[in-house]
């Protein structure tokens, strides 16, 4: 099945990180406006059969680094001095917090991939890897406006909202996406929607607004593979058919948008455990990995939450 490479390029700051499920909320949304609700229902009821996997957004060209089994403690050389072998860990050590591997690294490394030939591969890690580096969080101050007086409280009226801006090469996203009879004009006529109302939180500032550069089939070599695990490229649930995982946790907040953001009903979804992007594990039955997730906000039981996986095959060696 078709995999697609969405080159998405930020023309600005961005609230709400670009999420696999808030990605494919969003999708909705775009599709309600351009096709109508009856239209958006009958895509929703079909998914189950035919689901749509989307990845989150990532660095051009890079991937999220794979969890994998924990390596050997590194060991001081007879022939190496103690201020080199505390350079070595400490070399070690940072090379341990880079989020990213590039595609081609990965590529390179996936008929053996462990944790040391991870750690060698990224100690000479490219400029498009690095990139990633020049994402920067500000928190942006905001003011409470009393409904009453229409002006900010003298006291506890100063709050603070976090934001990330891209530096120069660090602007362009790769999303990849498995979408069942989807052309390439659906998906940008999707995605340049998504782009032109704003991504997220704070869009009426200009928050969260990008362009569509271009819409290719991914790699084929990256997903046609046979391996005995499976990395994750979404914020996915954790199902039966997903053996041995590896995973680190996040906890997603979810609220919902546009005609449900206002209103005497709370915009606010209930808390969501998922796995972050990176998880890997066996396959111990067929795809789809992760699930539709029902029953997300108390007062609106037709609204649920993206959380399958679009996965990368790839072959984990042991480590003796």
């Amino acid at each position: 099945m078709t995999v697609w490479c969405l080159h998405l390029h930020l023309q600005g700051p961005i609230a709400t990180p670009l999420h696999s499920g808030t990605l494919f909320g969003h999708l909705c949304w775009a599709h309600r406006l351009m096709k109508g609700e009856d239209s958006l229902i009958r895509w929703l009821k079909a998914l189950p059969e035919s689901p749509w996997l989307i990845s989150d957004a990532f660095p051009a060209g890079c991937l999220p680094r794979p969890l994998l089994a924990p390596e050997r403690l590194p060991r001081q050389a007879p022939e190496e001095d103690k201020a080199a072998f505390t350079e070595r860990l400490q070399k070690a050590k940072k090379q341990k917090k880079q989020s990213w591997i590039s595609v081609r690294d990965f590529l390179a490394l996936r008929e053996g991939l462990s944790g040391e030939a991870l750690n060698w591969r990224l100690a000479d890690a490219d400029e498009q890897t690095a990139a990633n580096g020049k994402v920067v969080s500000y928190h942006q101050p905001h003011n409470t406006i009393h409904r009453l007086t229409g002006t900010t409280p003298e006291t506890g009226g100063l709050y603070f909202m976090e934001e990330r801006w891209h530096g120069k090469g660090a602007e362009k996203l790769d999303v990849y996406l498995q979408a069942p009879d989807a052309s390439t004009e659906q998906l940008r006529h999707l995605f340049a929607t998504i782009g032109e109302q704003g991504f997220g939180r704070d869009a009426s500032l200009g928050r969260g607004r990008f362009s569509v550069e271009a819409i290719d089939t991914a790699d084929s070599t990256l997903f046609q593979y046979t391996g005995n695990r499976l990395l994750s490229l979404s914020h996915g649930s954790l199902t039966s058919n997903m053996r041995a995982p590896r995973y680190k946790l996040h906890v997603h907040y979810g609220k919902l948008g546009g005609l449900f953001a206002g209103g005497v009903r709370s915009p606010f979804k209930r808390p969501l455990l998922l796995l972050k992007p990176g998880a890997t594990f066996e396959p111990a039955g067929e795809e789809p990995f992760g699930e539709w997730l029902s029953d997300v906000h108390p007062d609106h039981p037709e609204i649920g939450h993206h959380a399958w996986h679009l996965c990368l095959p790839y072959t984990e060696t042991e480590v003796h």
